[in-house]
């Protein structure tokens, strides 16, 4: 059975708080230079805030509750929000075609 990593709630915490501040910095400085890569780059950002969130709710219950099947369960949460988002850019991409 997985042990609970307390590393990984620090990690996974640091991340919750410092990347919302770096996204919307992209994103001011994006708009501010006509830059629609940094734009799009902030967009990710945000959705790397989304799977710490997620990441961090897996490793909690594994840690206090020692639930280690939350982590896996974390873990398929976020390969469905990778895969809709990559669909999502996909119909993108066919629409501007």
């Amino acid at each position: 059975m997985p042990e609970g990593s307390l590393m990984g709630i620090i990690i996974a915490s640091l991340s919750i708080i410092i990347m919302p501040f770096l996204a919307s910095q992209k994103r001011k400085v994006g708009e501010k230079i006509g830059s629609k890569a940094l734009v799009a780059d902030s967009k990710e950002t945000v959705a790397c805030v989304i799977l710490s969130v997620t990441l961090l709710i897996g490793l909690l219950f594994n840690y206090f509750f020692g639930w280690w099947w939350a982590d896996p369960i974390a873990s398929l949460i976020i390969v469905w929000f990778l895969i809709k988002e990559g669909r999502e850019l996909l119909e993108g991409e066919e629409n501007e075609n």
